[in-house]
Order: C-alpha cells, then structure tokens, then sequence
C-alpha cells in the first residue's frame, strides 16, 4: 500500500524530494498552530507538499470538518495532503482509526505509541529499555505486514524518545520489511536526525519507499530535513 502523494523510493532521491513534510500535527488534535499557520510557515520554508497528520481513535469525531478545512486550503504551489497518524492497537498490526476516515484520507500514518498488553496500554518507562525494544519491533512488523496504513511513522521512536536508541539490527528488519510490503518508512527528523548516517546503508540496501517527516507540532520543526540534508550535501 503506497501512499497518495510523494513516496519515493530511497535510491532515487534527490535534494528536492526533502522539501516535504508529511507529518505535521495541528491544533485539531495536540498541535499548537493552525492549518493556516502551519501553510503559512511551510511557504515561507520552500516546502514542495505537507500533510496535516492529526492524531486520532476510532471513537474520533472531528475529521469532516477538519478535512474538510484542509481541503479549502490546498493550492497549486503546495499540494496540501490529509492524512492522520494512529496508534498501532495490537499485535495483529491493527490501527485504532476507522475504515471511514482511512478511506477519506491520501495519507495514513500508522506507528507505535503506547504498549498494549493485556487490557493496558503501557509507556516505554513501564517495560525498561529492551523489552521496550523489542515490543516496539513487534508492533512495527505486525502493522507492516497488516497493512491498513501507508507509512510507518517514526520507525524506532518511542524507545528512542525514552531510551536514547533503538538497535540498529531492529532498524534492518523493519527496513527489510517495508521494503518487501512497500509500506513507506517515515524518515522522521524528530527521531532520526542524529542517527540518519547509520540509517542511510540498510535504506540504500533495501531501497525502501520513504517519506520526510517533522512530526511538528510547532512551526518551529515543520520541514527540517530540508535544512538538515542540505547540510550533509544531499541525501
């Protein structure tokens, strides 16, 4: 399942193609700005395309409307992309969003927050770093090969966030995987960015299709990668 919009394949990018960023969060979900704002300062940034990936459940009401608002604000000189980001829910892979708002969507974010065993649902502080790990790996895999999403979001990130790393062996099987199922790999600044040197061997062995993702959720983030490739001369 490849995403709507800019999935391309690692091995074929090029500077241009880190012009984008199709993780962003507004204030329809835990966002602190506007779906104006956030255009306004995607423009200022020269970005190519974004998408508005707000956070949701399956119980989740607000997406007419604020689909309906992003689509008002799109334009020629930036592809404005709805999408949402959701929870992977199990260990079958399913995500906690609707058929609905899956249909409705060009883009689908599916990644690991919290830890469902039994009836809980647990922070990687729970677990301690390797089963952290190792849970997360799990849910990755399960949700690739289930497929109700298009990308991966943040692949590695919640051990990461908690625990400052996620193995690079673990990274090789998700990277594999995608690349087999031709689920994108969000290549996500917030959580990559420090690590992208390491990532970048397997990503041109597996030739994966990725995405460029912030993960904003303030302007401040939106469209780094832009900045931080055309530091390192490119992708």
């Amino acid at each position: 399942m490849v995403v709507v919009g800019h999935p391309i394949r690692f091995n074929t990018l090029g500077i241009l193609d880190t012009y984008a960023d199709l993780h962003v969060h507004s204030a329809w979900s835990d966002g602190a700005n506007s779906i104006a704002e956030i255009v306004q300062e995607a423009r200022l940034k020269n970005l190519r395309i974004i998408a508005i990936t707000d956070h949701v459940r399956r119980e989740s009401t607000y997406f007419p409307d604020y689909c309906a608002e992003i689509r008002k604000m799109g334009s020629s000189d930036l592809p404005i992309l709805v999408g949402f980001e959701a929870k992977i829910r199990d260990f079958q892979g399913d995500l906690d969003v609707s058929s609905e708002v899956r249909r409705r969507s060009d883009i689908q974010i599916g990644s690991v927050h919290r830890f469902p065993l039994g009836r809980k649902l647990l922070s990687p502080k729970d677990l301690g770093k390797h089963i952290c790990q190792e849970v997360e790996l799990e849910l990755s895999i399960a949700a690739i090969r289930r497929q109700q999403m298009g990308i991966l979001g943040h692949p590695g990130g919640m051990s990461i966030k908690a625990f400052g790393e996620f193995p690079m062996e673990f990274f090789r099987e998700i990277t594999a995987e995608c690349s087999r199922n031709d689920i994108v790999f969000e290549l996500n600044s917030t959580y990559h960015a420090s690590i992208y040197g390491d990532l970048h061997p397997m990503l041109k062995e597996y030739n994966p299709y990725v995405t460029f993702g912030s993960d904003a959720h303030t302007l401040e983030d939106i469209g780094k990668w832009s900045t931080i490739l055309s530091k390192r001369g490119g992708s």
